[in-house]
């Protein structure tokens, strides 16, 4: 608008100037010079605010950007909420009160197995032996849950494979009560969670799981102190829960004394070079009685019970265990094992260990020889394994393996 103005009052000027005569020409070409002049000026003013408008749109947009990236985090730490990685990929409040880890596990294994029974041929093929996912956490500060779901969860435990899901509270002085689907703590090795372990698979002592370990229903009453940790556990006796478990149950207590090191430190059977050295003895010992119903997994009175050793030395471990079966009504089923494992480095990444075990009703033992090579620690680990099996008479079954780990 301000142009078309200018542009009108110069046409104005200069048609006043033609009536005038010539001899106001000079003051005309004046005239007509500061016009332009002006003109010139006004224009420039002109492009420059338009400038400055364009130039105030993108910094606006931007300061607008800015700030809802800055909402969208202050909206996803709300009350101070942190997330990360540690051991497990993590999410909770600052203050601790309220959190989330997730774990998971994938075990693929190639498996050659040749057998000396004359009917049964040697084959090989390929298993996805072990994969989890693991949620755990606390609740309001003073309470926990921990939920496992396996895909590959046929181990035949109590409940239909290693799967578990149980609260956790606190009741004070270093007591913690539990109370769901749980694994049972009938050994140092049962405990040992699978990742952790120095062979591929833990001792089968063929008497109540497939897979080394127990999990059933019920409720646990556990302490833990500086040395000292206890733990009583009663679960449903078979695959029925709520009142049609007809009264059965099976109780299980175990007592672990720490000699030196520390807690976390038994968690897995390894000891790299320089770590801590450390020794732990354990005792469980699980009784039954049916109740009104037949057992599934335990006769009445039938008890089981073990005493172990787990030692770590900075580069090399020893876990012994001696194991006891009674039947209360049939002595011929009863049974003793004997179980040794032994690992040592060859270097920072490469680990050989072997193990033995044994049980007396058997016509010979297990043996096992292997490498564990530590690409990124636990969490990618390659192993290779060779068993000899004479648990049977005349029919010894020889297994090569090699397997790759990835947990997270």
């Amino acid at each position: 608008m301000s142009h078309l103005y200018l542009l009108g009052v110069a046409t104005l000027t200069l048609t006043s100037a033609g009536f005038a005569g010539s001899d106001t020409n000079a003051d005309l070409q004046a005239r007509l010079e500061a016009a332009e002049a002006r003109i010139n000026e006004l224009s420039a003013a002109t492009n420059n605010n338009w400038l400055n408008d364009t130039r105030s749109d993108e910094i606006r947009s931007l300061v607008h950007d800015v700030l809802a990236d800055a909402d969208t985090r202050a909206s996803l730490q709300g009350s101070g909420e942190t997330a990360g990685y540690n051991n497990g990929f993590t999410v909770g409040s600052a203050d601790g009160n309220w959190s989330l880890k997730i774990n998971g596990l994938l075990q693929a294994r190639w498996t050659y197995q040749d057998n000396d029974n004359d009917n049964v041929d040697s084959a090989w093929g390929f298993s996805t032996e072990r994969s989890w996912l693991n949620f755990d956490g606390t609740i309001a500060g003073d309470y926990g849950y921990h939920v496992r779901h396996s895909i590959t969860g046929d181990n035949g435990d109590v409940g239909g494979g290693a799967d578990w899901a149980y609260g956790t509270m606190s009741v004070g002085e270093g007591w913690t009560l539990a109370v769901g689907d749980m694994k049972v703590s009938t050994s140092r090795e049962a405990l040992i969670d699978d990742q952790f372990q120095l062979a591929m698979d833990r001792t089968d002592w063929q008497w109540v799981t497939t897979d080394g370990y127990l999990v059933g229903t019920g409720a646990s009453l556990a302490y833990q102190g500086d040395n000292l940790r206890f733990n009583a556990e009663i679960i449903n006796d078979t695959v029925a829960e709520g009142p049609a478990n007809a009264d059965s149950n099976v109780w299980n207590f175990r007592l672990e004394y720490m000699v030196e090191g520390n807690w976390s430190q038994f968690d897995q059977f390894t000891s790299p070079e320089g770590g801590n050295a450390g020794t732990l003895i354990g005792f469980s010992y699980l009784t039954a009685d049916s109740g009104d119903a037949a057992a599934t997994i335990l006769a009445d009175d039938d008890s089981f019970w073990t005493v172990d050793v787990q030692m770590q030395f900075g580069g090399s471990n020893l876990y012994v265990a001696y194991s006891d079966f009674s039947d209360d009504d049939n002595g011929g089923n009863d049974w003793e094992g004997v179980q040794i494992m032994y690992g040592i480095y060859l270097d920072t990444d490469w680990e050989l260990y072997g193990g033995w075990s044994d049980r007396d009703t058997h016509a010979d033992g297990v043996f096992t020889v292997g490498v564990n090579n530590y690409l990124s620690g636990q969490n990618a680990k390659w192993t290779t394994e060779v068993r000899f099996n004479d648990r049977v008479q005349n029919n010894e079954t020889t297994t090569v393996a090699t397997q790759l780990q990835f947990y997270f």
